[in-house]
């Protein structure tokens, strides 16, 4: 006999909301790009906020030439 489980005892995929890491600086990051996700629209700052969820070894670099080509043509204050 088995034990019933909830669909066969998958977890759902969880997504990270915050940062587990202890740095302070990666904290400071963090509440800067969600305030900039909420009050603007800019895929860009939703892109990098996800990056801070992320775990160090899943963390992807993001190289200065894609940088570059995300501010390509936007207006710098």
């Amino acid at each position: 006999m088995g034990i019933d489980l909830v669909a066969g005892g998958h977890s759902k995929r969880v997504k990270r909301t915050v940062p587990r890491s202890d740095n302070v600086y990666l904290k400071l990051l963090f509440k800067l790009y969600r305030f900039l996700v909420q009050r603007t629209g800019s895929k860009f700052n939703a892109v990098v906020l996800k990056r801070l969820f992320m775990s160090k070894t899943n963390r992807p670099p993001i190289s200065l030439h894609r940088l570059i080509k995300f501010m390509d043509g936007k207006e710098v204050n």
